[in-house]
């Protein structure tokens, strides 16, 4: 036995935006007043003049409330230019929802529609304002100084620089005790805190990750004094353990095994410096150290 058909789904209606829905009844456009060009016209330049002033006066570096003013108006002008711009002339709409039973009489409203002008001068105006705006903001690039090049990953230790301590005196490896800890410099770099160094003669021998290839006398080891956390110098040292502190955020590092943090915020290990002894019996840099010093940027 066959089944009742069924009957077919009505075709569901288009979509109409609201917009659709609504009959113009009339929209007119008022007409071109030329105060407001003038208005126009006037802000959009101004705001080019300031924007100007704004380069200028940060290029000179003068004060912070000259080209910050400056740079106030001419983004307040500009807006005000836009604003008048496409306000003044915007078409005023009138319309209704359609009726089932339109009357279509003689009283029937007609559309009154007036063609809008592009008035290509203001528009010429306005986009110059707005160009010469955004190219002022490229001055502050000229505040950025000359490039670091890879100043920022090199200290000024060289190979066959001398270690020396605060006066500018050499240090032989017998001026460090055992246990005992000292703040050095490259010779005619005294004071350069990128290149400061702690200089340690350790109680036990050293571990990896320390490169023993860098230590002398089997026990003296030099590290950056600069803390890898913050950038403070690592100035204190506990020798019952070996432990180097940093007393800004207590960072603490194991000096026998290649200064890698155990406590503290500091992620990285302080840089070795590779160590040596010239013919003199001083000790000398072997070159720069093995990664950057201080806080990890890049």
């Amino acid at each position: 036995m066959s089944s009742p058909t069924r009957p077919a789904r009505p075709e569901p209606e288009p979509a109409t935006t609201p917009a659709e829905e609504l009959l113009v009844l009339s929209e007119r456009t008022p007409p071109p007043s030329q105060a407001n060009d003038a208005l126009v016209a006037g802000t959009a330049i101004a705001s080019a003049v300031f924007a100007v002033v704004f380069a200028v006066a940060l290029l000179l570096e003068a004060p912070l409330p000259v080209y910050g003013i400056a740079l106030a108006l001419a983004m307040l002008l500009l807006a005000v230019a836009v604003r008048r711009y496409f306000t003044d002339r915007f078409p005023d709409v009138e319309a209704a929802e359609p009726r089932l039973h339109l009357d279509e009489g003689d009283d029937a409203p007609i559309a009154d529609v007036e063609p809008v002008g592009r008035r290509p001068f203001l528009t010429r105006i306005l986009i110059g304002a707005g160009a010469v705006l955004g190219l002022s903001f490229a001055a502050p690039v000229s505040s950025l100084g000359p490039s670091p090049g890879n100043a920022l990953r090199t200290t000024a230790w060289q190979r066959g620089l001398r270690v020396v301590d605060g006066d500018g005196e050499p240090l032989r490896p017998d001026d460090i005790p055992v246990g005992g800890v000292a703040t050095a410099w490259p010779n005619g770099a005294v004071g350069d805190e990128p290149s400061s160094l702690v200089v340690l003669r350790l109680s036990g021998q050293p571990q990896p990750p320390t490169d023993l290839d860098w230590v002398v006398d089997g026990s003296v080891v030099a590290y950056s004094k600069v803390c890898t956390h913050a950038g403070c110098p690592v100035a204190l040292y506990r020798e019952r353990d070996s432990a180097l502190f940093c007393p800004c955020h207590q960072s603490t590092f194991d000096a026998n095994r290649g200064a890698v943090p155990t406590f503290g915020p500091a992620a990285r290990a302080l840089p070795q410096l590779p160590l040596g002894v010239d013919a003199d019996g001083y000790l000398v840099a072997l070159g720069d150290f093995e990664s950057q010093v201080g806080p990890a940027f890049g």
